[in-house]
């Protein structure tokens, strides 16, 4: 196909862009400011495919490159547009500083000589300060500093959000983009104009052309020039870490470069999050962004210099980007000499981010000089970006479901997403080729589950809204597929749901007792609560009740709660049938996107609740906590490799393969013996599909023996025990997995036992998260080894009048018994309630403690001692002492719920989990004196493993008098 966009009825000379990274799409826009077209060619499915993506995202202050050099200069520049365009472009961008920190005499001469380069290439703001100053500006920088360079002009963006707000632009003000063309050759058609060829065929005609192809820019103008260029692609690996890490660091702290670059680097987001990076690593091939385990490794233990208490824990990914290192070392900005009319802009390695818009104004001005072209009067330098639900107050949240109910969908729980914003960016200038182009124009799926939630619920979208099938979406690139097979009438299935519905309960002033999530502790909860006669609400993001329970289609739920085998769903009918006639108010679809204490303290609490059907605030005395949990995603794993499509959690698969008659791939290997890892192998083989085994890094399975025997054995899946994948392989689609035996006590790889396993699918069954973003917003105090909240025997929180149950709080092997801690937990809420209603805020009555062990599904409950403490966890005036409930240090205990119990209680009952497998165990509960101990309760058991939850009760028992209890596990 031949196109000529220099049409004669437009009457401009034709510009060609050739790469829409950051440079790329930067100079379109500004070519938009002069009378020529523009049309950008991509090699990729999407802007920042290449090197812009997998960035740190940092604006570099410019002290560091050599004066007189080009990245010298546009550093300087670049590093000084970024607030303006940031304002005309609408990305994030925040000047939070920089350091430089130096840990020698040695490092300490190289900051002088980083001062003074920086002030000969006339950066502002520079200054060394001392050891102490350093740490006072950052008290997580390691005690071994020595002094640092303080960069006043340093900054962090969003190395996205620049690309596609200029790409936007460019294509507001008449810029053509076209993806998936990689150009293949450019030669003379008559002279002046290029004609360029893509692998598509496509043919371009223009009169001149810009090289920005990022690693692959020396191949481009080697097509033309006689004076060659060669690149080397350079990796850098890179380790991001939770929101929850965000705040240990304000500015970015490198460490003083050496040869290899600027060290590795500790540095916050603009999105919240901290990262850690990047190693530099030349290799030869210009496409492979897999990590590695050295790479990987390397990185955690340089930034340990910086960063002490560095680890994996609370990582959410971990990538790999590659830089365009040219043999100069430096950028290669202008027209060939022997090429005319032909442009580059290539070797662009770091500060290349920072230098963008300075290369793209200079740039785009001397192209226009040689095509003699005046400015485009109709240009305009304003992109109004879609809005951000998260960035909106209330009133404009309001207003834009008001508008659009698809706007009160949340689809991203963890990014407070919403389905109106995945529209939005769907039906946006340029067009969305892959889920992950979705994932960065919207912010969806870039969350702590990674998307391990909200993937099946946006592939419905994208189907329904594209009209298209399954089978055709691709999660990166052209051939990363990500469902084999789908039933024959998906997307009529899709359009026929439309925007998730929602029923909003009745305006009501204020409730008694506010239950969120509607899952199996959440039903039990507002049923207890509604029995002890409060105005009760409860709120879920499903359109149905039972939360994860509907997708659980198999059978094994309700044999202790109500004596006979039921599925997932038939058990949320059966909790749920009573809710009605119980006056709970019920909101379904919809999501709690804020809460806060109301000063108030008869009202307590107020929520700010969003669903299709609208925005309002609710007030409640008490508020219980049934919000379940999240899995642990592929990348909080650390694993190196690739970044293919074909990695699933088993929550996502199952998901797919029960709500959405989607198969995921056709050959699978299972991550983790958790019993819905277990339960999906199992549903995975009646699906046609054949799972090649199941491997577990412990020494014993993690899930529960019935699902061993009915899940793997009965369909021959091998259970490989001290097992761990170690790398993924596969460019696009998942193509193999290498997996390696651990040692079974240092759980570490033994070297020489790695194989490769082919397949197209990896499940993931390792490990449930609560989920606890309301708890970490009223200040509840949280417990590393559950991590839920802390709770007392009433399963009250830290926060008065908040509670706590079912895995939101720790993670149950049995729906069964989240229900039984939900009827506990709505009890003792409503009684809260009831005596705050007496005396508008005046604990004059009790909670009790001893409500686990002693409230039933009638939701009854015992008011034997005051309960309750302060935010900042003191008790309360009048109230009995909270004594620490604690796992028995090295005597097999885990962690054990509840974390307090109050001095007047008498019954209680403890849940926990041991830390290897014992037989023939003994557990005890022993109050601990500063003069001796005495045993308090005792149980046994024939085998404890921590893949099942042990109980140990705790009867007619005074603990008045212990500093401590403390739970323990033996053998007997």
């Amino acid at each position: 196909m031949d196109v000529n966009v220099d049409g004669a009825a437009a009457n401009a000379p034709t510009v060609a862009v050739v790469g829409a990274g950051v440079v790329g799409c930067c100079i379109a826009r500004e070519l938009c400011r002069f009378a020529v077209r523009v049309v950008v060619l991509e090699a990729g499915d999407d802007i920042a495919c290449g090197a812009t993506r997998a960035n740190s995202g940092i604006v570099h202050a410019g002290f560091d490159p050599q004066p007189g050099t080009l990245k010298a200069r546009y550093n300087a520049l670049g590093s000084a547009l970024y607030p303006r365009w940031a304002s005309e472009l609408g990305f994030g961008y925040f000047r939070n500083g920089s350091l430089v920190a130096a840990f020698s005499d040695e490092e300490l001469a190289g900051l002088d000589e980083l001062l003074a380069r920086g002030r000969a290439n006339g950066i502002e703001g520079l200054r060394i300060v001392d050891a102490a100053e350093a740490r006072a500006m950052e008290p997580a920088l390691s005690p071994e500093v020595c002094g640092a360079l303080v960069a006043e002009t340093g900054a962090i963006c969003d190395p996205y959000g620049i690309t596609y707000g200029a790409a936007e632009n460019a294509a507001a003000n008449g810029a053509e983009f076209l993806f998936d063309e990689r150009v293949v050759a450019i030669d003379r058609a008559t002279a002046p104009r290029w004609r360029i060829r893509t692998t598509s065929g496509l043919v371009v005609e223009a009169v001149a052309v810009v090289n920005a192809a990022g690693v692959h820019a020396d191949e481009i103008n080697n097509l033309v020039s006689g004076r060659k260029l060669e690149i080397t692609p350079v990796r850098g690996d890179y380790i991001l870490y939770e929101s929850s890490l965000g705040s240990l660091f304000r500015h970015t702290v490198f460490q003083v470069p050496g040869p290899a670059g600027k060290g590795v680097l500790v540095s916050p987001t603009v999105h919240g999050n901290l990262f850690i990076g990047p190693n530099a690593v030349p290799q030869q091939s210009r496409e492979n962004l897999g990590t590695t385990r050295e790479g990987l490794d390397f990185i955690v233990d340089r930034a340990r210099r910086t960063w002490p208490d560095c680890s994996t824990r609370g990582m959410i990914t971990n990538f790999a980007g590659l830089r365009a290192s040219g043999t100069s070392r430096d950028f290669v900005v202008g027209e060939a000499l022997d090429a005319p009319r032909f442009f580059n802009a290539a070797c662009i390695d770091s500060p290349g981010l920072t230098s963008a818009p300075a290369i793209a104004e200079d740039l785009s001005r001397r192209i226009a000089e040689v095509l003699a072209v005046e400015e485009n009067p109709l240009f305009d330098p304003i992109r109004r970006p879609r809005p951000l639900l998260v960035m909106m107050d209330e009133a404009g949240v309001e207003r834009a479901i008001a508008e659009d109910s698809a706007w009160g969908n949340i689809v991203c729980s963890c990014r407070k997403v919403s389905e109106g914003e995945i529209i939005a960016a769907l039906r946006g200038p340029l067009p969305v080729l892959s889920l992950d182009a979705l994932k960065w124009r919207c912010g969806a799926m870039m969350g702590e589950c990674h998307g391990g939630f909200c993937t099946p619920k946006i592939l419905r979208i994208v189907c329904r809204e594209l009209g298209c099938r399954p089978e055709e979406v691709d999660k990166r690139l052209r051939g990363s597929w990500m469902i084999a097979s789908s039933r024959p009438d998906y997307v009529e299935m899709a359009r026929t749901e439309g925007s998730a519905a929602s029923m909003l309960a009745p305006a009501q002033a204020a409730y008694d007792v506010a239950i969120v999530g509607a899952g199996a502790a959440g039903m039990a909860a507002a049923k207890a609560a509604a029995r002890r006669g409060v105005r009760v609400l409860m709120v879920d993001r499903g359109t149905r009740l039972g939360g994860i329970l509907g997708q659980c289609v198999h059978s094994g739920f309700g044999l202790e709660r109500y004596k006979e085998e039921l599925t997932g769903p038939e058990y949320a009918e059966r909790e749920g049938a009573e809710l009605a006639d119980l006056g709970v108010d019920v909101e379904e679809g919809a999501t709690v996107l804020s809460v806060c204490r109301v000063e108030d303290a008869s009202a307590g609490f107020e929520l700010g609740i969003a669903a299709p059907s609208g925005y309002r605030r609710a007030r409640c005395r008490a508020l219980v906590l049934a919000t379940g949990s999240r899995e642990r995603g592929f990348g909080a794993l650390n694993i190196a490799g690739d970044r293919p499509s074909g990695i699933y959690t088993a929550g996502s698969a199952q998901a797919l393969i029960n709500l959405q008659g989607c198969i995921p791939g056709r050959r699978a290997v299972v991550l983790g013996s958790g019993d819905i890892g277990l339960i999906m192998a199992r549903r995975m083989t009646l699906e046609g599909m054949e799972v090649v085994g199941v491997h577990e890094i412990m020494p014993q399975p993690s899930g529960l023996r019935r699902n061993i025997v009915q899940c793997l054995d009965d369909f021959g899946i091998p259970l490989t025990l001290c097992s761990t994948v170690m790398r993924v392989e596969g460019a696009r689609r998942l193509e193999a997995v290498w997996v390696s035996s651990v040692d079974p006590k240092t759980r570490q790889p033994i070297p020489g036992t790695e194989r490769r396993i082919e397949c197209d699918t990896l499940v993931l069954s390792v490990g449930l998260i609560p989920e606890n973003g309301l708890a970490d917003m009223l200040g509840c105090e949280s417990d590393p080894a559950t991590g839920g909240p802390k709770v007392d025997g009433s399963f009250q929180t830290s926060a008065p009048g908040v509670f706590s149950c079912g895995n939101s709080l720790h993670i149950h092997d049995l729906a069964d018994w989240a229900s039984a801690e939900g009827d506990a937990a709505g009890a003792a809420a409503a009684t809260w309630a009831l005596e705050t209603d007496v005396d508008a805020g005046s604990r004059m009555g009790a909670v009790a403690d001893g409500v686990a062990d002693g409230a039933g599904t009638d939701g009854s409950a015992r008011s034997d001692a005051a309960m309750g403490e302060r935010s900042d966890g003191a008790s309360r005036p009048g109230s009995p002492r909270l004594i620490p409930v604690v796992a028995g240090a090295g005597v097999g205990v885990g962690h054990v719920v509840p974390q307090r119990l109050a001095a007047g209680i008498s019954d209680a009952r403890f849940e926990f989990r041991v830390s290897s497998v014992i037989r023939d165990a003994a557990f005890e509960a022993v109050g601990i004196r500063a003069d001796g101990e005495d045993v308090l309760a005792r149980g046994r058991a024939r085998i404890a493993v921590p893949a099942e939850m042990a109980r140990l009760h705790l009867r007619d028992a005074d603990v008045s008098h212990y500093d401590s209890i403390e739970v323990r596990a033996h053998v007997r």
